[in-house]
């Protein structure tokens, strides 16, 4: 009886040392990740995006699709987009950088300016309207309010005018994240969505009569109700909801509800000598639901 006793001690101890090797491996992983801080010391506040945001970062690094290769993710920063700082409209101070330019259409911009939480320690900004990231529309920057041109005083190799000796980083719309690193004289990542001419130009999403070009009337938009019925949901900011569904890899499921019939309302009038025939309504019936998915 003494050696059965034994014997099972000595298995359910293997049995729990085991369980101690395969769990506890993961426990300290879990608990170590958990408390591993970010230094924040930095002017940046850089935290990777990628973190949480890996499926965006695949989809932004693909070859194809808006915004990715050579124009999307490998040029750009999530920040460009995710955290829009405040800028101000220019007055006639021509020792303000941003007055250079007081016929900019700030109307949209100063919807979606917003202030980060940020700092090290020794000073701190708590954030108003977000933390560490927002969502803004892409017609923020595709509403072709934002074509202008520098002038004869711009070349091709310099941004001075928007650099972080301007007075900080509420000069730039991109932060000071931008031109970490850079001189001021430097045109940086600037000529990544802006290009290098005196011609600051975004392609205006044209088409659904919501740009700044009167010919942008979207009288023929096969797309146009669904443009306008994303404005009018709350889901996201918008028209973001149709532009992300088409443009991104995004799964869409559309139903379609088809009609397959009709009730014909046709009325007859008559004379003496004539009869005429007129149809006063038309009413589809018989719906069917056809389902589309986009991947």
């Amino acid at each position: 009886m003494g050696d059965t006793k034994l014997l099972k001690l000595m298995l359910l101890a293997m049995g729990l040392v085991g369980v101690v090797l395969i769990v506890m491996p993961q426990t300290v992983s879990l608990f170590a990740g958990e408390h591993s801080w970010y230094d924040l010391s930095g002017g940046a506040n850089d935290l990777p995006c990628e973190k949480c945001h890996g499926d965006i970062a695949d989809e932004m690094n693909a070859p194809v699709l808006v915004h990715s290769g050579e124009t999307g993710y490998g040029r750009m920063e999530c920040g460009y987009c995710h955290r829009t700082f405040k800028v101000e409209q220019g007055d006639t101070d021509s020792t303000d950088s941003r007055d250079y330019y007081p016929d900019i259409n700030l109307s949209l911009e100063t919807q979606y300016l917003y202030t980060y939480a940020s700092g090290d320690g020794t000073g701190a900004e708590p954030g108003k309207e977000a933390h560490a990231a927002s969502t803004v529309p892409c017609m923020y920057c595709h509403s072709g309010h934002s074509n202008f041109s520098h002038g004869t005083g711009f070349t091709a190799k310099y941004c001075s005018c928007h650099g972080p000796d301007d007075g900080g980083d509420s000069y730039y719309y991109h932060g000071d994240r931008f031109y970490t690193g850079k001189s001021n004289d430097d045109p940086g990542d600037c000529i990544k969505c802006h290009s290098t001419g005196p011609t600051i130009s975004i392609p205006p999403a044209g088409g659904f009569n919501l740009t700044t070009n009167p010919a942008d009337t979207g009288s023929n938009a096969a797309h146009k109700k669904f443009v306008f019925d994303a404005i009018g949901t709350s889901f996201m900011e918008d028209a973001n909801e149709a532009c992300i569904g088409c443009h991104t890899e995004n799964q869409v499921r559309i139903e379609f509800n088809i009609s397959t019939g009709a009730i014909f309302a046709v009325n007859n009038s008559y004379t003496q000598t004539s009869s005429y025939w007129s149809v006063g309504d038309i009413t589809p019936t018989n719906y069917t639901t056809y389902v589309e998915v986009k991947n």
